[in-house]
C-alpha cells in the first residue's frame, strides 16, 4: 500500500492522513479520507498557514533562517505569530509497548510530565500540572495503553497512580535514580567502610546488563 505523504492533509473527522481526489470547478484541491469517506478542499489560506507552519517549524526546531518565508525577519515573526499559540497533541495509538519510561521536568513554574518509549525514545504521551503527583501522573497514564514495565524515579505518587491506572505492569526503579539518591545520602566520598561498601554496590548498577551480572551483583 502507497505510504501517505507526511505533508498529507489530516482528516478534521477522524485525523488520520487523506489523499488527494482531484480538484473542484474552481481548480482547489480535493482531499478524501478513506476511513470516514469525509471530503474536503484545500483553500488558499490554508495552503498559506501549511506552508508559514512548516516554515516556522523549520527555524523553531532546525534553526533555519528566519527569510525562510522570502521576507525579512520582521515581517516572518509577524506571520507565524499564531503559530506560538498552536497546542500540539499526541492521538492515543492503543499500541502495547513493552517498557514505558516516565518522569517530570520543571519549566518556568510548571511541570511537564513525558513518557517516551523505553526502546527507542518515542514521546508517547505528555501531561503539564503544577507538580508531580498522583492525579498528574493518572491523567498522564491514560493516554496510553498499560505497558508491560513501567521505570521511573519510584516517588510514591507515580507508583500509586500505576498501581491504580495499570495494575498489572511491574515497576522498576530508575538506576541513574538510585545512584543519584544514593550519593545525596553517603556523599560523593563516605567516611565509614560500610558507606564505601554500599556506594561501589550503586555504582555498579548501571553495568549490569544480563542476568548472570544481575545475579552476581546480588
Amino acid at each position: 500500500m502507497r505510504t501517505r505523504s507526511k505533508r498529507a492533509r489530516k482528516c478534521p473527522v477522524c485525523g488520520r492522513p487523506m489523499r488527494k481526489n482531484g480538484h473542484d470547478r474552481n481548480g482547489r484541491q480535493r482531499w478524501q479520507c478513506d476511513t470516514c469517506k469525509a471530503t474536503t478542499t484545500a483553500t488558499i489560506e490554508s495552503r498559506s498557514r501549511a506552508s508559514t507552519l512548516r516554515a516556522f517549524l523549520d527555524w523553531l526546531l532546525e534553526a533555519a533562517p528566519q527569510r525562510r518565508l522570502g521576507c525579512d525577519a520582521r515581517t516572518f515573526r509577524r506571520r507565524s505569530a499564531w503559530c506560538w499559540g498552536l497546542e500540539p497533541r499526541i492521538l492515543p495509538d492503543g499500541v502495547v509497548h513493552h517498557v514505558v519510561m516516565a518522569d517530570g521536568t520543571y519549566v518556568n513554574g510548571w511541570c511537564l510530565l513525558t513518557a517516551v518509549d523505553g526502546n527507542d525514545g518515542e514521546v508517547l504521551a505528555w501531561q503539564w500540572c503544577s507538580r508531580e503527583g498522583t492525579a498528574a501522573y493518572k491523567a498522564l497514564f491514560e493516554q496510553i495503553a498499560p505497558p508491560d514495565v513501567l521505570v521511573c524515579d519510584g516517588m510514591k505518587g507515580i507508583q500509586r497512580a500505576c498501581a491504580e491506572t495499570w495494575p498489572d505492569t511491574r515497576i522498576q526503579r530508575c538506576l541513574v535514580h538510585v545512584q543519584r539518591d544514593t550519593r545525596a545520602d553517603l556523599t560523593g566520598k563516605p567516611g565509614l567502610q560500610a558507606g564505601r561498601e554500599l556506594k561501589r554496590l550503586a555504582d555498579m548498577l548501571t553495568r549490569v546488563h544480563e542476568p548472570d551480572a544481575a545475579v552476581r551483583w546480588g
